[in-house]
């Protein structure tokens, strides 16, 4: 089942912080599709519940130096 969530996500300052989420997060296995942007400070991912879990995403984005 897909779902989608939205995490705050601070520490992004410029495009290659936002590119650089959405390259790593859209390779997570179940992850359909990244946006993520500075400017509202947050990562809007659509995803398959069945196949990756929320604190798997979260994980990735906070082992890139961001906070989540």
């Amino acid at each position: 089942m897909e779902k989608k969530i939205t995490l705050k996500t601070r520490g992004m300052t410029c495009v290659s912080c936002e590119k650089l989420i959405e390259d790593v997060v859209g390779e997570l296995d179940g992850v359909k599709k990244v946006r993520s942007s500075r400017a509202s400070e947050s990562t809007e991912i659509v995803y398959n519940e069945a196949k990756v879990k929320p604190e798997a995403i979260k994980a990735a984005i906070i082992e890139l130096g961001y906070k989540c």
